[in-house]
Protein backbone atom coordinates (compact mmCIF):
# COMPACT_ATOMS: atom_id res chain seq x y z
CA UNK A 1 0.00 0.00 0.00
CA UNK A 2 1.07 3.38 -0.38
CA UNK A 3 2.70 5.67 2.10
CA UNK A 4 0.65 7.94 4.04
CA UNK A 5 2.66 10.38 6.44
CA UNK A 6 1.14 13.90 7.24
CA UNK A 7 4.21 15.52 7.68
CA UNK A 8 4.05 19.40 7.13
CA UNK A 9 7.78 20.74 5.98
CA UNK A 10 8.56 24.10 5.02
CA UNK A 11 11.32 25.75 4.00
CA UNK A 12 11.81 28.83 5.74
CA UNK A 13 14.89 31.01 5.13
CA UNK A 14 16.00 32.46 8.35
CA UNK A 15 18.76 35.06 9.58
CA UNK A 16 20.80 34.75 12.47
CA UNK A 17 22.25 38.42 13.19
CA UNK A 18 25.18 38.08 15.36
CA UNK A 19 27.91 40.83 16.60
CA UNK A 20 30.65 39.71 14.06
CA UNK A 21 28.70 38.69 11.11
CA UNK A 22 25.22 36.75 10.14
CA UNK A 23 23.78 33.41 8.86
CA UNK A 24 21.74 32.74 6.40
CA UNK A 25 20.17 29.44 6.35
CA UNK A 26 17.42 27.12 5.12
CA UNK A 27 15.45 24.84 7.58
CA UNK A 28 12.92 22.36 7.38
CA UNK A 29 10.34 22.49 9.99
CA UNK A 30 8.32 19.56 11.34
CA UNK A 31 4.51 19.88 11.47
CA UNK A 32 2.74 18.93 14.39
CA UNK A 33 0.83 16.29 16.99
CA UNK A 34 -2.34 15.36 19.12
CA UNK A 35 -4.50 12.72 21.38
CA UNK A 36 -6.09 9.41 23.25
CA UNK A 37 -7.97 6.63 24.44
CA UNK A 38 -8.03 3.00 26.62
CA UNK A 39 -9.38 -1.11 26.84
CA UNK A 40 -8.45 -4.20 27.93
CA UNK A 41 -4.68 -3.97 28.29
CA UNK A 42 -1.92 -6.54 27.34
CA UNK A 43 1.15 -5.30 28.39
CA UNK A 44 4.30 -6.14 28.89
CA UNK A 45 6.10 -3.68 30.79
CA UNK A 46 3.20 -1.11 31.00
CA UNK A 47 -0.24 -1.33 33.02
CA UNK A 48 -3.82 -1.17 32.28
CA UNK A 49 -6.00 1.70 31.75
CA UNK A 50 -8.82 2.43 34.56
CA UNK A 51 -11.78 2.54 33.73
CA UNK A 52 -13.82 5.62 31.67
CA UNK A 53 -16.38 7.35 32.31
CA UNK A 54 -18.51 10.29 31.67
CA UNK A 55 -21.52 9.72 28.77
CA UNK A 56 -20.03 11.52 25.02
CA UNK A 57 -21.14 13.42 21.81
CA UNK A 58 -20.71 12.25 19.00
CA UNK A 59 -19.39 15.01 15.88
CA UNK A 60 -16.28 15.88 14.20
CA UNK A 61 -14.61 18.86 13.00
CA UNK A 62 -12.55 20.20 10.19
CA UNK A 63 -9.00 18.98 9.91
CA UNK A 64 -5.54 17.74 8.14
CA UNK A 65 -6.01 15.67 4.91
CA UNK A 66 -4.56 12.05 5.56
CA UNK A 67 -2.06 12.51 2.31
CA UNK A 68 0.99 13.37 2.31
CA UNK A 69 2.25 16.71 1.23
CA UNK A 70 4.57 19.27 1.75
CA UNK A 71 4.43 22.85 2.38
CA UNK A 72 6.35 25.66 -0.32
CA UNK A 73 8.69 27.63 0.44
CA UNK A 74 7.79 30.64 2.23
CA UNK A 75 5.15 29.11 3.82
CA UNK A 76 5.22 29.00 7.74
CA UNK A 77 6.38 26.38 9.87
CA UNK A 78 3.55 23.94 11.19
CA UNK A 79 1.01 25.28 8.51
CA UNK A 80 -0.84 22.23 6.96
CA UNK A 81 0.13 21.12 3.69
CA UNK A 82 -2.17 21.16 0.97
CA UNK A 83 -3.80 17.84 0.51
CA UNK A 84 -3.09 15.78 -2.32
CA UNK A 85 -5.54 14.13 -4.24
CA UNK A 86 -3.91 10.75 -5.07
CA UNK A 87 -3.63 10.31 -1.33
CA UNK A 88 -5.05 7.10 0.02
CA UNK A 89 -5.86 9.20 3.04
CA UNK A 90 -6.78 12.51 0.95
CA UNK A 91 -9.63 14.66 2.91
CA UNK A 92 -13.19 15.16 2.46
CA UNK A 93 -13.95 17.13 -0.61
CA UNK A 94 -11.17 15.89 -2.82
CA UNK A 95 -11.83 13.53 -5.74
CA UNK A 96 -9.89 10.48 -4.16
CA UNK A 97 -11.86 10.96 -0.82
CA UNK A 98 -14.97 10.63 -2.88
CA UNK A 99 -13.90 7.02 -4.91
CA UNK A 100 -12.45 5.66 -1.72
CA UNK A 101 -14.31 2.00 -2.44
CA UNK A 102 -13.78 -1.49 -1.22
CA UNK A 103 -12.42 -2.28 -4.60
CA UNK A 104 -8.94 -3.40 -4.81
CA UNK A 105 -8.60 -3.56 -0.99
CA UNK A 106 -7.12 -6.78 0.72
CA UNK A 107 -9.49 -8.11 2.81
CA UNK A 108 -7.05 -10.21 4.37
CA UNK A 109 -4.65 -8.02 5.83
CA UNK A 110 -6.08 -5.32 8.41
CA UNK A 111 -4.59 -1.94 8.20
CA UNK A 112 -1.59 -0.97 10.32
CA UNK A 113 -0.39 3.03 10.67
CA UNK A 114 2.11 4.28 13.29
CA UNK A 115 1.09 7.35 15.21
CA UNK A 116 3.73 9.99 16.63
CA UNK A 117 2.96 13.68 18.42
CA UNK A 118 4.82 16.54 18.58
CA UNK A 119 6.43 16.42 22.14
CA UNK A 120 3.18 16.69 23.89
CA UNK A 121 3.98 20.15 25.77
CA UNK A 122 4.71 22.11 22.53
CA UNK A 123 1.72 24.41 23.49
CA UNK A 124 2.34 27.86 22.46
CA UNK A 125 0.09 28.72 19.65
CA UNK A 126 -3.26 28.35 21.65
CA UNK A 127 -1.73 31.32 24.24
CA UNK A 128 -0.80 33.20 21.74
CA UNK A 129 -4.32 33.13 19.66
CA UNK A 130 -5.82 33.54 22.90
CA UNK A 131 -4.08 36.86 23.24
CA UNK A 132 -5.04 37.85 19.80
CA UNK A 133 -8.35 37.58 20.31
CA UNK A 134 -8.81 39.19 23.76
CA UNK A 135 -6.94 42.45 22.04
CA UNK A 136 -9.77 41.95 18.92
CA UNK A 137 -7.39 40.83 16.73
CA UNK A 138 -8.45 38.21 13.96
CA UNK A 139 -5.18 35.25 14.31
CA UNK A 140 -3.31 33.87 10.65
CA UNK A 141 -4.63 30.22 9.97
CA UNK A 142 -0.65 29.53 10.00
CA UNK A 143 -0.65 30.43 13.69
CA UNK A 144 -2.96 27.98 14.44
CA UNK A 145 -1.53 24.17 15.28
CA UNK A 146 -4.19 22.39 15.78
CA UNK A 147 -2.19 19.76 18.13
CA UNK A 148 -1.02 22.01 20.62
CA UNK A 149 -4.72 23.21 21.44
CA UNK A 150 -5.21 19.14 22.35
CA UNK A 151 -1.23 19.52 24.15
CA UNK A 152 -2.42 22.58 25.98
CA UNK A 153 -6.30 22.06 27.04
CA UNK A 154 -6.35 19.23 29.27
CA UNK A 155 -8.24 16.31 28.78
CA UNK A 156 -8.31 14.02 31.71
CA UNK A 157 -7.95 10.11 31.90
CA UNK A 158 -6.83 7.97 34.77
CA UNK A 159 -2.97 7.48 35.39
CA UNK A 160 -1.40 4.05 35.26
CA UNK A 161 1.01 3.03 38.43
CA UNK A 162 4.38 4.96 38.35
CA UNK A 163 6.85 3.66 35.17
CA UNK A 164 3.67 2.67 33.11
CA UNK A 165 2.25 4.22 30.34
CA UNK A 166 -2.06 3.82 29.72
CA UNK A 167 -3.71 3.48 26.35
CA UNK A 168 -7.16 4.70 25.99
CA UNK A 169 -9.11 4.59 22.69
CA UNK A 170 -12.59 6.12 21.89
CA UNK A 171 -14.89 5.79 18.71
CA UNK A 172 -17.90 7.66 18.04
CA UNK A 173 -19.96 7.31 15.01
CA UNK A 174 -20.60 11.21 13.34
CA UNK A 175 -23.58 12.15 10.88
CA UNK A 176 -21.33 10.92 7.66
CA UNK A 177 -22.67 7.25 8.42
CA UNK A 178 -19.12 6.09 6.98
CA UNK A 179 -17.05 8.22 8.96
CA UNK A 180 -15.94 7.76 12.74
CA UNK A 181 -14.36 10.23 15.79
CA UNK A 182 -11.44 7.77 16.81
CA UNK A 183 -9.10 9.06 19.84
CA UNK A 184 -6.37 7.26 21.02
CA UNK A 185 -5.12 8.91 24.31
CA UNK A 186 -1.76 7.71 25.89
CA UNK A 187 -1.87 8.33 29.38
CA UNK A 188 1.63 8.84 31.26
CA UNK A 189 2.23 8.36 35.12
CA UNK A 190 2.12 11.32 37.52
CA UNK A 191 4.69 13.17 38.27
CA UNK A 192 6.87 11.17 41.41
CA UNK A 193 7.41 13.66 44.59
CA UNK A 194 9.98 14.52 45.62
CA UNK A 195 11.56 14.64 42.27
CA UNK A 196 14.81 14.03 41.13
CA UNK A 197 17.18 16.99 41.17
CA UNK A 198 17.60 19.60 38.69
CA UNK A 199 20.18 21.93 36.18
CA UNK A 200 18.34 24.35 34.97
CA UNK A 201 20.22 26.98 32.79
CA UNK A 202 18.60 30.05 31.96
CA UNK A 203 19.13 31.99 28.24
CA UNK A 204 17.72 35.08 28.36
CA UNK A 205 16.76 37.96 26.01
CA UNK A 206 17.73 41.14 26.96
CA UNK A 207 17.74 42.51 23.52
CA UNK A 208 15.98 46.42 23.08
CA UNK A 209 13.06 44.52 21.64
CA UNK A 210 11.95 42.86 25.08
CA UNK A 211 11.07 46.26 26.30
CA UNK A 212 7.86 46.55 28.31
CA UNK A 213 5.51 43.47 27.96
CA UNK A 214 8.49 41.11 27.16
CA UNK A 215 10.99 41.81 29.55
CA UNK A 216 7.76 41.85 32.48
CA UNK A 217 6.96 38.38 31.39
CA UNK A 218 10.50 37.54 31.20
CA UNK A 219 10.74 38.73 34.87
CA UNK A 220 7.64 36.73 35.93
CA UNK A 221 8.93 33.09 33.78
CA UNK A 222 12.22 33.65 36.11
CA UNK A 223 10.17 33.54 39.40
CA UNK A 224 7.70 30.82 38.80
CA UNK A 225 11.02 28.50 38.06
CA UNK A 226 12.09 29.84 40.91
CA UNK A 227 9.32 29.00 43.10
CA UNK A 228 9.40 25.43 41.76
CA UNK A 229 13.05 24.60 42.50
CA UNK A 230 14.33 22.30 45.78
CA UNK A 231 17.02 22.67 47.96
CA UNK A 232 20.12 21.32 45.57
CA UNK A 233 19.02 22.29 42.61
CA UNK A 234 21.59 24.23 40.35
CA UNK A 235 21.19 27.23 38.68
CA UNK A 236 23.30 28.39 35.95
CA UNK A 237 22.10 31.94 33.92
CA UNK A 238 23.16 34.06 30.65
CA UNK A 239 21.53 37.37 29.09
CA UNK A 240 21.84 38.19 25.66
CA UNK A 241 21.62 41.07 23.75
CA UNK A 242 24.57 42.15 21.51
CA UNK A 243 27.09 40.50 23.99
CA UNK A 244 26.31 38.20 26.60
CA UNK A 245 27.15 37.89 30.11
CA UNK A 246 26.80 35.10 32.44
CA UNK A 247 24.90 36.24 35.55
CA UNK A 248 24.96 32.73 37.64
CA UNK A 249 27.31 29.64 37.22
CA UNK A 250 26.77 26.43 39.46
CA UNK A 251 24.46 28.57 41.86
CA UNK A 252 23.34 26.04 44.35
CA UNK A 253 19.47 26.50 45.32
CA UNK A 254 18.74 27.04 48.68
CA UNK A 255 15.12 26.47 47.99
CA UNK A 256 11.78 27.36 46.82
CA UNK A 257 12.03 31.43 46.27
CA UNK A 258 15.75 31.14 46.44
CA UNK A 259 16.75 35.04 47.25
CA UNK A 260 19.62 35.22 44.54
CA UNK A 261 17.02 33.57 41.62
CA UNK A 262 14.38 36.05 42.49
CA UNK A 263 17.02 38.65 42.23
CA UNK A 264 18.13 37.71 38.62
CA UNK A 265 14.35 37.87 37.79
CA UNK A 266 13.87 41.72 39.15
CA UNK A 267 17.36 42.52 37.76
CA UNK A 268 16.41 41.94 33.75
CA UNK A 269 16.24 45.26 31.76
CA UNK A 270 15.88 45.41 28.02
CA UNK A 271 18.17 47.16 25.74
CA UNK A 272 20.66 46.54 22.84
CA UNK A 273 21.07 44.06 19.77
CA UNK A 274 20.36 40.53 19.42
CA UNK A 275 23.12 37.83 19.46
CA UNK A 276 21.06 35.05 20.00
CA UNK A 277 24.12 32.55 18.44
CA UNK A 278 26.83 33.86 21.18
CA UNK A 279 24.11 33.67 24.01
CA UNK A 280 22.74 29.83 23.04
CA UNK A 281 26.52 28.87 23.22
CA UNK A 282 27.43 30.27 26.25
CA UNK A 283 24.35 28.99 27.91
CA UNK A 284 24.82 25.19 26.89
CA UNK A 285 28.54 25.75 27.95
CA UNK A 286 27.45 26.39 31.06
CA UNK A 287 24.77 23.08 31.46
CA UNK A 288 27.76 21.02 30.55
CA UNK A 289 29.98 22.56 32.86
CA UNK A 290 27.58 21.76 35.23
CA UNK A 291 25.63 18.66 34.02
CA UNK A 292 24.90 15.92 36.41
CA UNK A 293 23.80 12.72 35.50
CA UNK A 294 20.75 11.19 37.21
CA UNK A 295 19.63 15.06 37.08
CA UNK A 296 17.19 16.72 35.13
CA UNK A 297 19.10 18.90 32.92
CA UNK A 298 17.41 21.44 30.90
CA UNK A 299 18.03 25.09 29.14
CA UNK A 300 15.18 27.67 29.26
CA UNK A 301 15.82 29.81 26.46
CA UNK A 302 13.28 33.14 27.20
CA UNK A 303 13.05 35.20 23.60
CA UNK A 304 9.72 37.93 22.20
CA UNK A 305 10.81 35.82 19.38
CA UNK A 306 12.44 38.56 17.30
CA UNK A 307 15.85 36.91 16.97
CA UNK A 308 16.40 34.79 14.25
CA UNK A 309 17.90 31.21 14.47
CA UNK A 310 20.29 29.85 11.45
CA UNK A 311 21.12 26.38 10.67
CA UNK A 312 23.88 25.77 12.52
CA UNK A 313 22.70 26.97 15.67
CA UNK A 314 19.55 24.34 14.86
CA UNK A 315 21.83 21.61 14.41
CA UNK A 316 24.04 22.67 17.38
CA UNK A 317 20.95 22.61 19.50
CA UNK A 318 19.64 19.28 18.22
CA UNK A 319 23.17 17.70 19.11
CA UNK A 320 22.67 18.38 22.77
CA UNK A 321 19.59 16.90 22.85
CA UNK A 322 20.85 13.96 21.73
CA UNK A 323 23.31 11.71 23.66
CA UNK A 324 23.88 7.98 23.05
CA UNK A 325 25.12 7.51 27.07
CA UNK A 326 23.44 9.95 28.42
CA UNK A 327 20.09 11.58 28.94
CA UNK A 328 20.06 14.53 26.71
CA UNK A 329 20.06 18.73 27.72
CA UNK A 330 16.41 19.74 26.40
CA UNK A 331 15.48 22.99 25.56
CA UNK A 332 12.29 24.56 27.04
CA UNK A 333 11.56 27.75 24.89
CA UNK A 334 9.68 30.30 26.42
CA UNK A 335 7.94 32.73 23.85
CA UNK A 336 6.91 36.26 25.57
CA UNK A 337 5.43 38.38 22.71
CA UNK A 338 4.02 40.38 23.20
CA UNK A 339 0.51 40.28 20.63
CA UNK A 340 1.50 41.11 16.63
CA UNK A 341 4.97 41.64 17.26
CA UNK A 342 5.63 38.15 18.14
CA UNK A 343 6.81 35.48 15.38
CA UNK A 344 6.97 31.91 16.75
CA UNK A 345 9.28 30.51 14.00
CA UNK A 346 12.00 30.94 16.54
CA UNK A 347 10.55 28.94 19.19
CA UNK A 348 8.78 26.43 16.90
CA UNK A 349 11.94 25.46 15.53
CA UNK A 350 14.93 25.57 18.51
CA UNK A 351 12.04 23.21 20.55
CA UNK A 352 11.38 20.62 17.98
CA UNK A 353 15.38 20.31 17.97
CA UNK A 354 15.55 20.53 21.13
CA UNK A 355 12.93 18.15 22.40
CA UNK A 356 11.31 19.93 24.80
CA UNK A 357 8.38 22.22 26.16
CA UNK A 358 7.47 25.30 24.23
CA UNK A 359 4.97 27.81 26.00
CA UNK A 360 4.28 31.28 25.33
CA UNK A 361 3.38 33.62 28.29
CA UNK A 362 0.80 36.29 27.53
CA UNK A 363 0.83 37.45 31.11
CA UNK A 364 2.60 36.58 34.69
CA UNK A 365 -0.41 34.37 35.53
CA UNK A 366 0.33 32.00 33.03
CA UNK A 367 4.05 32.02 33.99
CA UNK A 368 3.04 30.70 37.19
CA UNK A 369 0.39 28.05 35.39
CA UNK A 370 2.88 26.61 33.25
CA UNK A 371 5.77 26.96 35.56
CA UNK A 372 4.18 26.33 39.04
CA UNK A 373 0.82 24.13 38.25
CA UNK A 374 2.40 22.81 35.30
CA UNK A 375 6.22 22.30 36.11
CA UNK A 376 6.20 18.61 35.66
CA UNK A 377 4.70 18.55 32.59
CA UNK A 378 6.79 21.43 31.20
CA UNK A 379 9.91 20.24 32.32
CA UNK A 380 10.39 16.65 32.97
CA UNK A 381 10.05 13.68 30.89
CA UNK A 382 8.56 9.92 31.98
CA UNK A 383 8.89 8.01 28.86
CA UNK A 384 11.10 9.05 25.79
CA UNK A 385 10.64 8.37 22.03
CA UNK A 386 6.98 6.98 22.35
CA UNK A 387 5.31 5.70 19.25
CA UNK A 388 1.78 4.29 18.50
CA UNK A 389 0.99 1.56 16.36
CA UNK A 390 -3.03 0.96 15.30
CA UNK A 391 -3.85 -1.69 14.12
CA UNK A 392 -7.62 -2.08 12.74
CA UNK A 393 -9.84 -3.57 10.00
CA UNK A 394 -9.31 -3.65 6.33
CA UNK A 395 -12.08 -1.78 5.24
CA UNK A 396 -10.62 2.12 7.27
CA UNK A 397 -8.59 3.98 6.57
CA UNK A 398 -7.80 7.52 8.09
CA UNK A 399 -9.54 10.21 6.76
CA UNK A 400 -8.59 13.25 9.03
CA UNK A 401 -5.58 13.18 11.28
CA UNK A 402 -5.06 16.36 13.67
CA UNK A 403 -1.43 15.02 14.55
CA UNK A 404 1.84 15.57 13.54
CA UNK A 405 2.45 12.57 11.55
CA UNK A 406 1.05 9.00 10.64
CA UNK A 407 2.59 6.39 8.27
CA UNK A 408 2.22 2.61 7.22
CA UNK A 409 6.11 2.31 7.57
CA UNK A 410 7.35 3.07 11.29
CA UNK A 411 10.89 4.19 10.13
CA UNK A 412 9.23 7.25 8.76
CA UNK A 413 7.62 8.61 11.78
CA UNK A 414 9.94 10.43 14.57
CA UNK A 415 9.24 9.02 18.10
CA UNK A 416 8.57 11.57 20.64
CA UNK A 417 8.85 12.46 24.39
CA UNK A 418 6.22 12.00 26.96
CA UNK A 419 6.30 14.02 29.97
CA UNK A 420 4.65 13.14 33.06
CA UNK A 421 0.89 13.69 34.29
CA UNK A 422 0.00 14.12 30.82
CA UNK A 423 -1.31 12.13 27.58
CA UNK A 424 -0.39 12.38 23.89
CA UNK A 425 -3.93 13.18 22.60
CA UNK A 426 -4.21 11.54 18.74
CA UNK A 427 -7.66 12.97 17.79
CA UNK A 428 -8.65 11.55 13.89
CA UNK A 429 -11.91 10.86 11.86
CA UNK A 430 -12.08 7.07 9.71
CA UNK A 431 -13.68 6.55 7.15
CA UNK A 432 -14.78 3.16 5.94
CA UNK A 433 -14.84 2.38 2.11
CA UNK A 434 -18.82 0.48 3.20
CA UNK A 435 -20.58 1.12 6.21
CA UNK A 436 -22.23 -2.26 5.62
CA UNK A 437 -18.62 -4.21 5.80
CA UNK A 438 -18.17 -2.39 9.61
CA UNK A 439 -18.73 -5.92 11.97
CA UNK A 440 -19.29 -4.84 15.32
CA UNK A 441 -16.81 -7.59 16.73
CA UNK A 442 -14.17 -6.43 14.37
CA UNK A 443 -11.23 -5.85 16.45
CA UNK A 444 -8.96 -2.63 17.05
CA UNK A 445 -5.34 -3.06 18.66
CA UNK A 446 -3.02 0.02 19.68
CA UNK A 447 0.07 -0.24 21.23
CA UNK A 448 2.86 1.57 22.21
CA UNK A 449 6.45 1.08 22.93
CA UNK A 450 8.73 3.78 24.54
CA UNK A 451 12.44 3.80 26.11
CA UNK A 452 12.63 4.61 30.18
CA UNK A 453 14.21 7.86 30.24
CA UNK A 454 17.45 7.33 32.23
CA UNK A 455 17.71 3.51 32.01
CA UNK A 456 16.57 3.38 27.71
CA UNK A 457 15.06 0.15 28.74
CA UNK A 458 12.41 -1.23 25.79
CA UNK A 459 8.83 -0.84 27.60
CA UNK A 460 5.40 -1.86 25.53
CA UNK A 461 1.78 -2.01 26.19
CA UNK A 462 -1.13 -2.87 24.10
CA UNK A 463 -5.09 -2.36 24.37
CA UNK A 464 -7.17 -4.52 22.25
CA UNK A 465 -11.26 -4.35 21.75
CA UNK A 466 -14.13 -4.37 19.25
CA UNK A 467 -15.22 -1.81 17.18
CA UNK A 468 -19.05 -3.02 19.07
CA UNK A 469 -17.45 -2.40 22.44
CA UNK A 470 -15.74 1.23 21.58
CA UNK A 471 -19.07 2.44 20.20
CA UNK A 472 -20.99 0.95 23.05
CA UNK A 473 -18.53 2.20 25.63
CA UNK A 474 -18.40 5.88 27.41
CA UNK A 475 -16.75 8.59 26.29
CA UNK A 476 -14.16 9.85 28.97
CA UNK A 477 -12.17 12.70 26.74
CA UNK A 478 -13.44 12.27 23.43
CA UNK A 479 -16.34 14.80 23.46
CA UNK A 480 -13.69 17.56 24.81
CA UNK A 481 -10.86 16.87 22.45
CA UNK A 482 -13.79 17.36 19.42
CA UNK A 483 -14.50 20.98 20.36
CA UNK A 484 -10.98 21.92 21.21
CA UNK A 485 -10.68 20.32 17.52
CA UNK A 486 -13.03 22.25 16.32
CA UNK A 487 -12.58 25.51 18.32
CA UNK A 488 -8.69 25.55 16.73
CA UNK A 489 -10.49 24.39 13.31
CA UNK A 490 -12.73 27.56 13.21
CA UNK A 491 -10.07 29.86 13.95
CA UNK A 492 -8.47 28.73 10.49
CA UNK A 493 -11.73 29.38 9.06
CA UNK A 494 -13.34 31.99 10.97
CA UNK A 495 -16.86 32.09 9.35
CA UNK A 496 -19.63 33.15 11.55
CA UNK A 497 -21.12 29.49 11.08
CA UNK A 498 -17.79 27.94 11.83
CA UNK A 499 -17.72 29.42 14.94
CA UNK A 500 -20.96 29.50 16.36
CA UNK A 501 -20.53 25.49 15.91
CA UNK A 502 -17.26 25.10 17.32
CA UNK A 503 -19.20 27.07 20.16
CA UNK A 504 -21.90 24.56 20.26
CA UNK A 505 -19.97 21.77 20.82
CA UNK A 506 -18.04 23.27 23.81
CA UNK A 507 -21.17 23.72 25.39
CA UNK A 508 -22.09 20.25 24.31
CA UNK A 509 -18.65 18.60 26.01
CA UNK A 510 -19.58 20.87 28.99
CA UNK A 511 -22.27 18.64 30.43
CA UNK A 512 -21.78 20.28 34.08
CA UNK A 513 -21.50 23.42 32.60
CA UNK A 514 -17.89 23.89 35.09
CA UNK A 515 -14.96 23.22 32.76
CA UNK A 516 -13.12 26.11 32.87
CA UNK A 517 -11.16 25.05 29.51
CA UNK A 518 -14.67 25.20 27.84
CA UNK A 519 -15.99 28.23 29.27
CA UNK A 520 -12.97 29.89 28.53
CA UNK A 521 -13.29 28.67 24.90
CA UNK A 522 -16.72 29.99 24.49
CA UNK A 523 -15.70 33.27 25.67
CA UNK A 524 -12.97 33.58 23.18
CA UNK A 525 -15.33 32.50 20.24
CA UNK A 526 -17.96 35.13 21.60
CA UNK A 527 -14.70 37.51 21.12
CA UNK A 528 -13.39 36.49 17.86
CA UNK A 529 -14.00 39.10 15.57
CA UNK A 530 -16.14 37.45 12.97
CA UNK A 531 -18.43 35.73 15.77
Amino acid sequence: MKLRSLRALSVVPLLLASLGGSIAACLAVDGESSDSGGFVDESSGGSGPGPVGSVGVGGSGGGFNGGGGSAGAGEFPGEPPPPDPAAPGADAGTDAAAEFTCEGLDTSKPVVLYLSADDSNSMGSPVHVRELIQMGIEPMAYEIRTYEFLNYYRIQYDAPAAGKLALYPELANTAVVNELDFQIAVRSYDAIKPRRPMTVTFVLDTSGSMGGPGIERERAAVKAIAASLAEGDIVNAVTWNTNNNVVLSGHVVTGPNDPKILALGNELTANGGTDLHSGLVAGYGLAEQHYGPGRLNRVVLISDGGANVGETDADFIGGKSKDADKEGIYLVGVGTGPGTSYDDRLMDIVTDKGRGAYVYLDGADEASRMFVDRFDETMEIAARGVQVELTMPWYFQMHKFYGEEYSENPEEVEPQHLAPSDAMIFNQVLKACDPAQIVSTDTITVRARWKTPLTYLDQETSVTTTVGDLLAAQKAGLPKAKAIVAFAEALKSPTSQNLADAQAMAVAANVNGTDPELLEIVSLIQKHPQY
